[in-house]
């Protein structure tokens, strides 16, 4: 779920992943017409769920506390994660840029390393089974992580990462995503945009349905993805803290990353944040991420 780097390589990756999180969302969900997902689909929108539902569909992000909207269940959305994951695997054994660790194992032991202290961190040890897969792509300065405790690392991200505290920031970021439930957030936004392009199209013919959408993305979507790569990057870097990491190093990464470059749309109509905004917010959270860092068995606010 995350584009580091502003290079096509990592664009078009990262439009491959969310693709593949809407096919396994269609496959688990567009054919069932009763379930709460088919009524927002028929277009009785938030009316047609019973206040039991409305409130379950409500929840709160850990570390944050930002109120957000779920409209599928944590097990429907893990669910969502490992078919997505799977689509992908066999996609990328098809390319044969599927790293084994025969083929290099100094990667797969770094990344496994750093893994294998940011999970605990989070709490979330047994609440998946956790898999990563490694792409053989030097050009793609890409990572991401998608629900059901499946991660991705593109070999274009190690030069850039540096170091085990770099790499520990990405990582760690990308776990922070699935601690959040980002992938049934999107899922769900996603759904009540197209309900919006539906009863817009219903009512205002089609000029009004393909308004409505364009409209969403840079009044209601982008704005979204960017406040949880931003949120991602707060939890990140205490899971990172949390595992023993120097959490100052997250800044250094950013700095890197601002100088890999890429080409970059204006922050408001782009998925993420700036780097520069990316390193202020950094600073701004490092006090408190310097207490875990000092002293690990903490909690982590609202986590399990």
């Amino acid at each position: 779920m995350c584009r580091w780097c502003g290079s096509a390589e990592g664009q078009a990756e990262q439009r491959r992943i969310d693709e593949a999180i809407r096919r396994a969302a269609s496959d688990r969900f567009g054919t069932d017409p009763l379930t709460r997902r088919g009524l927002l689909r028929l277009g009785l929108g938030l009316a047609a769920l019973p206040a039991a539902q409305l409130l379950q569909a409500c929840a709160t992000v850990p570390v944050t506390g930002r109120s957000q909207l779920r409209l599928i269940s944590e097990t429907e959305e893990a669910q969502l994660g490992v078919a997505a994951f799977q689509q992908l695997r066999q996609e990328e054994v098809k390319k044969q840029r599927l790293l084994s660790e025969r083929e290099d194992p100094a990667a797969h032991a770094r990344v496994r390393r750093i893994i294998d202290r940011i999970i605990p961190a989070s709490g979330l040890a047994n609440a998946y089974r956790w898999e990563y897969m490694l792409i053989n792509a030097p050009k793609t300065v890409n990572a991401a992580a998608i629900a059901g405790g499946r991660i991705i690392v593109y070999t274009g991200i190690l030069p850039v990462a540096a170091n085990d505290g770099g790499l520990a920031t990405i990582l760690g970021h990308e776990v922070g995503h699935v601690m959040a439930h980002h992938t049934a957030e999107r899922v769900s936004q996603t759904e009540l945009v197209n309900v919006g392009a539906a009863l817009g199209g219903a009512i205002g013919g089609q000029l009004l349905g393909a308004v409505v959408p364009a409209a969403a993305q840079v009044g209601f979507l982008l704005p979204y993805s960017r406040a949880q790569e931003a949120e991602a990057d707060h939890i990140g870097l205490l899971l990172m803290a949390r595992a023993g990491y120097d959490p100052r190093e997250s800044v250094a990464l950013w700095q890197r990353m601002d100088q890999a470059g890429g080409g970059r749309p204006p922050e408001f109509l782009s998925t993420h944040p700036n780097p520069d905004t990316r390193i202020r917010n950094l600073q701004g959270w490092m006090p408190q991420a310097w207490q875990y860092y000092q002293d690990p068995r903490l909690p982590l606010p609202g986590a399990r």
